[in-house]
């Protein structure tokens, strides 16, 4: 579900800030701002609502890291200034890399443990 859902969704944001700021300013970097305050607004969400109110440890429930996807839509409009190539090839890299770049946070709980002799995974 994540994996799915989450760039389609967060791609809609970066795609309109990144159309307002390209074409009034000339600046590429609107996707990485937008997720970046997508990002701040998730993690006082998880904080607030998670931690303070039910006291249920935030780990379990992180946001995805989605900054190395934007910074990869920017870069993409950067580099080739046309927005059907952006929306083609940068969506798609935005799309593929979203998974992969959760990996790191996900990862201690992919080791296994022993628990009362049991290996668990």
């Amino acid at each position: 579900w994540s994996p799915i859902v989450t760039p389609i969704t967060t791609i809609t944001f970066c795609a309109a800030l990144q159309h307002y700021n390209w074409v009034n300013y000339r600046q590429p970097f609107s996707a990485t701002l937008s997720i970046l305050a997508l990002g701040t607004g998730k993690w006082i969400s998880v904080f607030t609502s998670w931690m303070w109110w039910s006291n249920y440890p935030p780990n379990f429930v992180m946001p995805a890291t989605l900054i190395p996807s934007a910074l990869v839509l920017d870069i993409t409009l950067l580099l080739t200034r046309n927005w059907t190539l952006t929306a083609v090839v940068g969506a798609w890299m935005y799309a593929i890399l979203f998974y992969p770049s959760n990996w790191p946070i996900f990862a201690y709980s992919h080791t296994p443990l022993v628990v009362d002799g049991a290996l668990l995974s």
